[in-house]
């Protein structure tokens, strides 16, 4: 674990564990990968104190032992530091002038398989050119490469260099490489990093100003197609020269090296919130039939509040497997929908708005045929604030719409439940829109016209106000699957309500339970 601090507590700068900051070891250039579970570093632990690659991944939440990367790997003829990682960290990126190559310094990649890297393959043109190309850096999706390509390049130094990109097509093939605009590369931008985010990038340059010396760290952030202007970095540039750099998907912390009591070790500095990237949460899981085997299905991500898919795939034909990086600042929805209209579906929301948790979100979804007594949570139903009134249900209403239809052997009640019922004599919040009137009989005490005591019954109207529209928002999601084309014959709604005392677990909950069909 991190030591001194913890991650909530926002601390300026915190240092990483001594399994990796050992007194007596130098180590610098970190890369860590988008989701965290991987680092990458140099070390002069080794033969004769030299530069090596080691590389450790997280266990719990803990870095295990580092080690050194195999010899292929760590080959002399790299660039040294001028490596990377893909968002996984099972794909490391080396740039090196090793035989084989297209020109000078070229970019190779590995895969980590099992727990072996295997051979590096070059990833030719046209990435590589006849120049010098090196210090890759991929977006999480791994259809983005962002480089730099320079006219002089050793093992220890480059000179003369400008940032390209890279987008990957059809059949994974590399498009011609395009330059970044002139006010960012004026002459010598090197050490390109994209943020998770895609739209954030920090680099390196001794041609921009105001500079503290030697090659600073810049950042640069994309919007509506065109890169901003570069803002120095100087919570984290020195007199020297700064540049291999690192952040994790949560965007929170830069990682760098900086000069420890004898030794230099790895760092983490707190961005200042007018610079730091969008965190960026991984959502993955895997899709099978309840037996565990492949089940033929769709995967899809939609931006709530833009109404845009972004995201659009299968599963892994292997596995079953999948993921998505989700920006932070809006609300997700996931669909899991099976090519079969007989099977069940799976959708969930994500509110990555207000400081959101951007832990990584296992989702594995088992879908099978659709079976009496099946209970389908339908969270991606909601309601309007204090309102009986669905709130960006279309998509959710299509695919339960869907099943409906495609389902006609079976019944259905549709579940409304609240939990967190109030009430209240007087309209005391916003949450209680409902009025209950109610006759109470009273007995009161009068005197009659001899001046005698009696008592007579008074008809008193009682008024309740409360947060009960569980029946008309039942109503309401009944009359728009009507306008979807559902025999709502087939269809009932039970509702319910109950007080809860946890502020935090209050909530209307919708589900669709499935019945045998009534003669």
């Amino acid at each position: 674990m991190f030591i001194a601090f913890g991650i909530y507590a926002q601390a300026k700068v915190r240092k990483l564990p001594m399994t990796i900051n050992h007194p007596s070891i130098n180590v610098s250039a970190p890369f860590i990968s988008a989701d965290g579970s991987t680092l990458i570093y140099m070390s002069d632990y080794a033969e004769g104190n030299q530069l090596t690659i080691f590389y450790t991944q997280r266990q719990g939440g803990d870095w295990k032992e580092p080690v050194a990367m195999p010899r292929h790997i760590n080959n002399p003829l790299n660039y040294k530091r001028g490596y990377a990682l893909s968002a996984d960290g099972k794909t490391i990126y080396i740039t090196s002038i090793k035989s084989g190559g297209v020109g000078g310094y070229d970019i190779w990649q590995g895969n980590l398989k099992a727990n072996s890297w295997g051979e590096l393959e070059n990833m030719f043109l046209p990435v590589n050119t006849k120049s010098h190309e090196g210090c890759p850096s991929l977006t999480p999706d791994g259809n983005t490469i962002y480089f730099m390509r320079c006219e002089k390049m050793d093992a220890n130094k480059a000179e003369n260099c400008k940032l390209f990109f890279s987008k990957k097509g059809a059949g994974g093939r590399w498009a011609e490489p395009v330059e970044l605009p002139a006010h960012i590369n004026t002459g010598n931008s090197q050490t390109p990093r994209i943020m998770a985010d895609a739209e954030t990038l920090i680099f390196s340059s001794d041609k921009l100003s105001p500079t503290k010396g030697g090659m600073d760290l810049f950042v640069t952030k994309l919007k509506d197609g065109n890169w901003s202007a570069p803002v120095p970095l100087d919570f984290v540039n020195t007199e020297k020269d700064d540049q291999f750099v690192s952040v994790a998907s949560n965007g929170r912390y830069l990682l760098r090296d900086s000069p420890g009591k004898s030794k230099s070790e790895l760092v983490e500095y707190l961005f200042p919130d007018e610079l730091r990237p969008r965190g960026v949460m991984k959502l993955e899981g895997t899709v099978t039939e309840i037996s565990g085997t492949m089940v033929p299905a769709y995967v899809s991500v939609t931006d709530i509040k833009t109404n845009n898919r972004f995201y659009s795939g299968r599963p892994d034909a292997k596995d079953g497997s999948y993921f998505v990086y989700l920006k932070e600042g809006s609300v997700y929805e996931l669909s899991i929908d099976p090519e079969s209209g007989n099977y069940t579906y799976f959708s969930k929301r994500f509110d990555l708005t207000n400081n959101p948790n951007l832990n990584v979100q296992r989702i594995s979804t088992a879908l099978k045929p659709l079976a009496v007594g099946d209970e389908l949570e339908l969270d991606a139903l909601g309601f309007k604030p204090n309102s009986s009134q669905l709130n960006d249900a279309d998509s959710e209403l299509r695919r339960l719409s869907r099943l409906l239809k495609g389902n006609p052997q079976f019944s259905y009640e549709l579940q409304v439940l609240l939990l967190g019922y109030q009430e209240d004599s007087v309209q005391s919040n916003a949450d209680l829109t409902e009025l209950a009137l109610d006759s109470v009989i009273i007995q009161l005490n009068d005197i009659d016209s001899l001046g005698q005591l009696y008592q007579r019954d008074s008809v008193v109207v009682q008024r309740t106000w409360h947060n009960n529209r569980t029946n008309k928002q039942a109503e309401e999601v009944m009359k728009q699957l009507a306008a979807l084309g559902v025999d709502t014959s087939a269809l009932r709604y039970f509702t319910n309500a109950r007080p809860e005392a946890i502020i935090e677990n209050r909530k209307t909950q919708v589900r669709l339970v499935v019945k045998p069909k009534r003669p």
